[in-house]
C-alpha cells in the first residue's frame, strides 16, 4: 500500500510538474514559430497547447468528477478533430491557453491530493478504451500533456 501511496504522488507530482515544463517551453519559442508546422508534426505549437487545453477542460475536467460521483459512468467519446475544426482560434494569444490550463489543472490538483485509495479505484466505462480505474484516467491525463510537451519541444530540439 505504501508503494502504491507513493505512486500516486509521484502521478500527481508529474500532472503538475508536466505544466510548468510546457509554460517554461512555449514561453522560450520565438514568437515566430508558434504557428508555424512542426518537422514532426502537422501541427503547430500553438494549435497543440491548445488541444490539450480542450482535452483538460472537455474531458479530464469534466470526466473525472463523473468517475468519482456516478456508479460506472459510461464515458463518451471526445471526437477531438472535429471539436478543433470547430473551435480552435488561432488568434487566441498564448498567454491566455497558458492561463488556463493552469487553472484547470490547480482546480484539479486541489481535490485529487485528498482522494481516498478506493476513489483511485473507481471504475468508468468508455466505448473506446474500455473499463478502467480512476487511476488509469488520470495516468493516461499524465501521458497526454508529456506527449504534447515532446511535440512543443521538439522545436527547441530538446
Amino acid at each position: 500500500m505504501e508503494e502504491l501511496l507513493a505512486y500516486r504522488t509521484d502521478l500527481l507530482s508529474a500532472l503538475a510538474g508536466v505544466v510548468h515544463e510546457l509554460s517554461k517551453t512555449i514561453t522560450s519559442l520565438p514568437a515566430d514559430t508558434l504557428h508555424q508546422a512542426l518537422h514532426t508534426d502537422i501541427h503547430t505549437p500553438h494549435y497543440l497547447l491548445f488541444h490539450l487545453r480542450e482535452l483538460e477542460a472537455q474531458v479530464f475536467a469534466v470526466q473525472l468528477p463523473r468517475i468519482l460521483f456516478e456508479e460506472n459512468p459510461i464515458l463518451p467519446v471526445f471526437d477531438d478533430d472535429t471539436w478543433m475544426d470547430n473551435h480552435y482560434h488561432a488568434e487566441e494569444p498564448v498567454s491566455a491557453i497558458l492561463d488556463e490550463l493552469v487553472r484547470l489543472r490547480q482546480n484539479e490538483l486541489a481535490w485529487l491530493p485528498k482522494l481516498s485509495p478506493a476513489n483511485w479505484s473507481r471504475l468508468a466505462r468508455h466505448t473506446w478504451w474500455g473499463e478502467h480505474t480512476f487511476q488509469w484516467w488520470v495516468e493516461l491525463q499524465v501521458d497526454y500533456s508529456f506527449q504534447h510537451l515532446k511535440a512543443i519541444s521538439s522545436v527547441l530540439n530538446i
